[in-house]
């Protein structure tokens, strides 16, 4: 038998192509279907491990709030022994540096007198 000899009608060539499109959709939608559930697994799988780095992140500010690195401007300490330095070097009080830096008036009396043998040294 040679392909000469079949002979197609309309009706099922008609038939053929319905058949070969309805294969080919069936296959698109079978992909896409798999696409989808690859992709959210990969999403899911991204979005857990953003999770864990947020909570990481949250830990380490917690630990930097509680203690923060010495010399940075989060260390209160640091920061109110700067201005306790340029306000003894404005030349305010000591009972008022006390008083508006919240240290205790030993501190201030000290910072000032540190101040003070600074700027007598030639």
């Amino acid at each position: 038998m040679m392909l000469e000899d079949f002979t197609f009608t309309g009706r099922e060539l008609l038939l053929a192509v319905v058949l070969a499109t309805l294969v080919y959709l069936l296959e698109v939608w079978l992909t896409s279907r798999l696409g989808k559930r690859v992709s959210a697994s990969r999403a899911d799988a991204r979005i857990a491990a953003l999770e864990a780095e947020v909570e990481a992140m949250k830990l380490r500010l917690q630990a930097l709030e509680e203690r923060p690195p010495e010399g940075s401007s989060l260390d209160t300490r640091a920061t109110t022994y700067a201005d306790a330095q340029r306000m003894a070097r404005e030349g305010v009080p000591a009972l008022e540096l006390a008083g508006s830096l919240g240290i205790s008036r030993a501190e201030a009396e000290l910072i000032v007198a540190l101040n003070r043998a600074e700027g007598q040294t030639p």
